[in-house]
């Protein structure tokens, strides 16, 4: 079999299709030393030893050479090993998450666990209503109008113990309601009513803002509780 040579790829290099480039450093990583220590030389990782080396894939028939100190000097493949290898490196480098796993990640910053500490509780923002809110990302577009339709994922929690009672999160799914119109909560309303799309806040509504006397849920939620809600404003809907 011939055997080809080639310089590596570096983010500013031409004539190296980026596809071929990202598929070399899968390769790298699959075929590399388990125990060898990684470094970021600004152009590649590769594994970094005292003396100029050479770290070889049995299975590939990959040779690549370093210089010591991070820096690629080479590399050769044949053509068969490469194509083979190429397709499976490419496979799992390119493989998209599930959706379940795109949920999960979606509703990880909404997670919360057992009660609530008294720094969790800090550092809210307390309108004339008695709502409380705390920002934790700024959205950087539109903000809604009274009346406008929108969706917004949540997680629900009772202040009181930390349970979790509804989270949009969990179907997969943002609520689409029109803000500002007694659809929901007035806790709710008043807090969407002031986020841009993208953000993400914690609301503390007090019972008089959520349900008040009434016991909802099958009793989730019961009478005079104080909800928690992480609120992400998803997007402005038609």
């Amino acid at each position: 079999n011939s055997r080809r040579t080639m310089a590596i790829c570096t983010r500013t290099s031409a004539g190296l299709p980026l596809a071929a480039c990202l598929t070399f450093m899968a390769m790298i990583v699959f075929c590399a030393s388990p125990s060898a220590a990684f470094v970021n030389s600004g152009k590649m990782a590769v594994p970094k030893t005292r003396d100029a080396s050479a770290a070889t894939c049995s299975k590939t028939k990959m040779s690549l050479r370093s210089d010591g100190e991070g820096e690629v000097v080479s590399w050769s493949l044949d053509r068969r090993s490469f194509s083979q290898a190429a397709l499976g490196a490419a496979a799992l480098a390119f493989t998209k998450p599930s959706a379940a796993d795109a949920k999960e990640k979606a509703g990880a910053w909404a997670k919360h666990d057992g009660p609530f500490s008294a720094e969790e509780l800090s550092g809210f923002t307390t309108t004339p209503s008695g709502l409380q809110f705390k920002d934790i990302e700024v959205g950087t577009g539109p903000v809604p109008v009274p009346g406008q339709k929108i969706k917004a994922h949540y997680a629900g929690y009772l202040q009181a113990n930390g349970k979790k009672f509804d989270a949009s999160y969990d179907r997969g799914q943002p609520l689409a309601f029109k803000v500002g119109t007694g659809q929901v909560i007035k806790g709710w309303d008043e807090g969407l009513l002031s986020m841009a799309v993208g953000g993400k806040r914690v609301l503390l509504i007090p019972s008089e803002l959520a349900y008040g006397k009434r016991a909802v849920g099958g009793g989730l939620i019961p009478a005079d509780s104080v909800l928690v809600f992480y609120v992400e404003l998803v997007t402005l809907a038609a």
